[in-house]
Formats: structure tokens, sequence, C-alpha cells
């Protein structure tokens, strides 16, 4: 996990590289509902 800088000059959370996002539908811990949304987003694995 690392920071970067976005092009706005704000911070954001990194995985290896690139920039880590909320989905908006998970509202719990645990909640992976936007995992593969249109074979795009993906959860976070080690």
């Amino acid at each position: 996990m690392t920071v970067i800088q976005r092009d706005d000059g704000t911070k954001q959370w990194a995985y290896k590289g690139k920039p880590v996002y909320l989905y908006k539908s998970d509202v719990k811990a645990g909640d992976m509902t936007g995992d593969n949304f249109k074979s795009v987003w993906h959860v976070i694995k080690p």
C-alpha cells in the first residue's frame, strides 16, 4: 500500500501502484459486490 498524488493534487491510497476505490454498494465490512464488476473492478488480493 502506498499513497499516490492525483492529477488534481489530492492524495489517494494505491496498491501495487494502482489507485484503490470504494464501491458504492459495499456498505459493511466484508461486502464485495463490486468484485469483477463489468470484468474491470476487482477486490485487492495479496
